[in-house]
């Protein structure tokens, strides 16, 4: 037997099980001086280690003890493509991780340790769908190194807000993600086009964006005007060309959106091509030059600048978006994405309001 920290919880064990008793605040000794003690089974899972069990009323004196067990840790996320996401393996989300490298893992412990020293470059893991070890079996997994885990968040951060525009749209908005400023960026921007081309209207997503040097060629899709379509055999529906888009767009920037991915906005905005929302950019646009020092060192001195056509220097200003709204430090907890949700709203009335008018012709 064990008393809690708070010394109102008597733990013992009855064969294999573990219980939690609540003792009563005003409980006196019982015969031959030993504390007087709820007894009985059953009843609803607490976590073990010395914690008092969740669920325990201490201020009953007809409380029955509580079985408590260990939970495990889970499988919080299978990322697609990952090192777990693979048929022979039997890995789902929910899953128990009962122990890593034969080392026995219960709720609360520090499971860091034993990735932080481990041999060689597998890890064995014991996975089960209950929190026991019968019936576990043991995988052994590779893991990927930092920047290809970044690459698989990346991919599920992407995902989850596109599936939440399809949510939200019924299906009628798309939505694509420019990673940087890049060469390989831009070709998945094309493919990304292509993939929306039936979409009534889009969101270009540029937030987390460093930079790079391909605002013109971006800016060049949306300013685009249609010219041609294509139908095709028994299609029964016109499709635009799949390089360009012509329905409504948004952008969405934030305060991690910098330099190219500034100035893309800048020019989405002044060129009337549709609405920029989330809140201002990081006002870093200057171009830096690298000069080698005699004792080695580098230092960066500036070497460039952009103004708009307006004559405002874009180096700490900070693109101001049409419409502001920035994501709380709740909303990261619960994985809730409101630029997203407002840039939807937008591009919905968009086409509400399109509906309700007489077109008057294309772009």
């Amino acid at each position: 037997m064990v008393f809690a920290r708070d010394g109102r919880t008597l733990y013992f064990r009855s064969g294999n099980g573990l219980y939690a008793a609540p003792i009563p605040a005003n409980a006196g000794a019982g015969a031959g001086g030993q504390p007087a003690a709820a007894t009985g089974g059953g009843g609803r899972r607490g976590r073990g280690g010395g914690a008092a069990a969740t669920g325990a009323d201490s201020g009953n004196p007809n409380a029955t003890a509580r079985q408590v067990t260990y939970t495990a840790n889970k499988v919080g996320h299978v990322y697609k493509d990952g090192p777990t996401d693979r048929d022979y393996l039997k890995i789902k989300e929910g899953d128990y991780i009962i122990s890593v490298d034969d080392h026995d893992l219960k709720a609360g412990d520090n499971y860091w340790q034993y990735f932080t020293l481990a041999p060689g470059t597998n890890f064995h893991f014991a996975i089960n769908d209950k929190p026991v070890k019968d019936g576990a079996w043991d995988v052994t997994i590779t893991p990927v190194a930092a920047g290809g885990f970044g690459d698989l968040q990346y991919e599920r951060w992407v995902t989850e807000r596109r599936d939440t525009v399809t949510k939200l749209s019924n299906g009628e908005i798309g939505y694509l993600h420019i990673r940087a400023m890049d060469a390989p960026s831009l070709r998945q921007l094309q493919l990304d086009l292509a993939a929306n081309r039936t979409k009534k209207a889009l969101v270009i997503d540029q937030r987390f964006n460093g930079g790079g040097g391909i605002d013109q060629e971006l800016l060049g899709i949306p300013a685009g005007r249609q010219y041609q379509y294509t139908v095709g055999r028994d299609a029964g529906f016109q499709q635009p060309r799949p390089q360009n888009f012509y329905g409504p767009m948004v952008v969405m920037q934030n305060e991690r959106s910098a330099s190219d991915a500034e100035m893309f906005p800048a020019g989405f905005k002044a060129l009337r091509l549709g609405k920029v929302v989330g809140v201002p950019t990081m006002g870093a646009v200057i171009g830096t030059g690298a000069a080698t020092l005699l004792d080695g060192s580098t230092i960066r001195t500036p070497g460039s600048g952009v103004w708009t056509s307006t004559g405002e220097n874009m180096e700490n200003f900070g693109v101001p978006p049409d419409v502001y709204v920035d994501n709380t430090p709740e909303d990261f907890l619960y994985r809730r994405d409101a630029q997203v949700e407002k840039a939807v709203e937008v591009l919905r009335g968009e086409l509400s309001a399109k509906k309700t008018s007489t077109p008057s012709g294309q772009r």
